[in-house]
């Protein structure tokens, strides 16, 4: 039984570490991919030319 305890408060570990990290990730994804779309808007307008 106390192993799947200690189990337990690791994955609980690992879960709540994953939650706060996170946001950073998802922001930081989301700068890149505003870059790509802008890089895409004018490989587009270029070919369009």
């Amino acid at each position: 039984m106390r192993d799947i305890y200690g189990l337990f408060v690791v994955v609980a570990i690992i879960v709540a570490i994953l939650w706060i990290v996170l946001p950073f990730a998802v922001f930081g994804i989301k700068k890149r991919l505003d870059l790509i779309l802008v890089e895409l808007k004018r490989i587009n307008r270029d070919k369009e030319s």
